[in-house]
């Protein structure tokens, strides 16, 4: 009876034992992960900083009255061009508009008194003569106080009028702004650990808040050594090389400064590194279905890519995409890409 017993319990464990075998045996094994990956190629790569400038002219001229007086005649308005040495307006000084308008008074009365006077009489004939000497006296003070020419000292746009036809002006009020449009320059200014990175004939990009589609270039044409005390950076100018008649003074300028730039770079995508806890940072790369742990040293950076110095070499496939759930040594699925570009296991 025992025997028998003893012979049931080995024969159950036998059982047991062989069903955990086949359970093991028949557990799938895990997927190897799946990855995208680029081959590593040589690039330019260069990175730059955004400065803010200001438009400016550097030929610009605000028109003074060169006496007290009255606007005669008004020849501009805002928007106009306007050549050297032409006429904008004509200032009719205080004490000839003083003598002109009395002796017109004169003249007006003496008409007023000849319409009530019977003719004929001596009283009329003394008045014809009063008049005619009026007459005189006034075209005599009309060409004795001639008016006052304002001239512009430049060739221009007149960008702002000041004054009206028949506006009384004081010496040296503000009559007319005129700006060189052609003498148009932005004006920023860069730190002192920049001012080796800016050249005299460098080409920096140029965008403006009022045309967000638009790029221009601008060229550096003038770099101070000496720094201003209250920003601590050096002023720059830089002329614009493609500019239009619609950039006008005041305008923002978005400029930029390209810093370090190198040809022939290894070049990655910037999200494609692992940071370890030694602060080292990581990327993988696969050969022959199997991923290699790299440590990597970089060197240029933009908003896209970083330059490789060090831990790669032209050629290699590098991961882009899955590097997360890799180990060093560990077997990957490589996505593939159709001629057309689309992604395929």
């Amino acid at each position: 009876m025992k025997t028998k017993i003893l012979i049931s319990i080995l024969s159950i464990m036998v059982s047991f034992i062989g069903c955990s075998t086949e359970e093991k045996t028949d557990k799938p094994k895990p997927k190897a992960p799946l990855v995208k990956v680029e081959e590593i190629k040589l690039t330019s790569i260069s990175s730059s900083i955004k400065l803010i400038g200001t438009v400016e002219a550097k030929i610009i001229a605000n028109i003074l009255s060169p006496a007290d007086g009255y606007i005669e005649k008004l020849n501009v308005s805002e928007n106009n061009y306007v050549r050297k040495e032409i006429q904008l307006a004509v200032i009719s000084s205080q004490e000839r508009t003083s003598l002109i308008s009395q002796t017109k008074s004169k003249v007006a009365e003496l008409k007023s008194q000849l319409d009530k006077t019977a003719q004929g009489t001596s009283e009329y004939s003394d008045l014809t003569k009063q008049l005619e000497q009026a007459q005189k006296e006034l075209e005599y003070a009309a060409k004795l106080f001639l008016g006052i020419p304002v001239i512009s000292p430049l060739s221009g746009t007149v960008t702002q009028k000041f004054v009206e036809a028949g506006s009384a002006v004081s010496a040296r009020q503000n009559l007319f702004t005129i700006v060189n449009f052609n003498s148009l320059i932005i004006k920023t200014s860069v730190s002192e650990d920049l001012f080796s990175k800016i050249k005299l004939g460098n080409r920096l990009k140029v965008k403006f808040n009022a045309f967000p589609e638009k790029e221009f270039i601008a060229t550096v044409t003038l770099k101070y050594q000496q720094i201003d005390p209250a920003t601590r950076n050096f002023p720059v100018e830089l002329k614009l090389i493609n500019g239009t008649k619609e950039i006008t003074p005041g305008m923002m300028a978005e400029l930029e400064l390209i810093t370090d730039k190198k040809d022939n770079a290894l070049t990655v995508p910037n999200d494609i590194f692992i940071v370890n806890q030694k602060d080292e940072k990581i990327v993988y790369i696969v050969k022959d279905t199997t991923a290699q742990q790299r440590i990597v040293l970089t060197g240029i950076s933009n908003e896209k890519f970083t330059e490789v110095t060090s831990g790669l070499k032209e050629g290699e496939k590098i991961v882009v995409m899955g590097q997360e759930l890799l180990k060093d040594g560990i077997k990957v699925m490589v996505q593939k890409q159709t001629k057309k570009g689309e992604n395929k296991k």
